[in-house]
């Protein structure tokens, strides 16, 4: 087995937002793909959509601080350095991804000037909309696109992971799973 260089496993913590994250960003994709979730058809897909975007939100926000304060595990000595940059770039990517994509969702129901509840404990204040309507189907475009390239990032990431157990026999894939460390 090829050994890792620095802190063998990722956090507790680390894991629980990693798996909890991906849990809620694989059902919100379910939702908008699947299930066609449409705020004028009054699904009440729709608010739990909604809602869990700004779970994701918030969720993400708290990983990116804890990310910004904790050390992660380093790939293998003998990952070669395109593997590291692909790998180092796809988590920005993650990042970026996740952030963006449910604020564009808030963008996108903010269109009408109504707030965001959030599980029917509160109301989120709506963003203000540039160019308003007029940009509705921009927004709209800009937040399917982000789905979508989320999805595809996500089907390299779990190849990624697979290629890394099965085939380098390495510990990167079991050192985020839960029970390992």
């Amino acid at each position: 087995m090829n050994e890792p260089s620095g802190t063998e496993h990722y956090s507790g913590v680390s894991k629980a937002l990693h798996w909890l994250i991906a849990l809620l960003a694989f059902s919100q994709l379910a939702m908008g793909k699947f299930f066609e979730v449409e705020a004028d058809e009054g699904d009440s897909l729709f608010g739990w959509h909604t809602a869990l975007g700004l779970l994701v939100l918030a969720l993400m926000l708290v990983r990116l601080g804890w990310r910004l304060t904790h050390t992660v595990p380093a790939l293998p000595r003998t990952t070669p350095a395109w593997q590291q940059v692909a790998a180092r770039a796809t988590h920005i990517a993650f990042y970026v991804l996740l952030v963006a994509l449910p604020l564009s969702g808030w963008l996108l129901t903010s269109v009408e000037g109504d707030p965001v509840s959030f599980f029917g404990w509160f109301a989120v204040p709506p963003l203000p909309v540039p160019g308003g309507e007029a940009s509705e189907d921009l927004i709209e475009e800009a937040h399917e696109l982000l789905g979508n390239v989320l999805l595809v990032l996500a089907g390299l990431h779990v190849l990624a992971g697979l290629k890394h157990h099965f085939l380098d026999r390495d510990d990167v894939l079991r050192r985020m799973l839960p029970g390992s460390g």
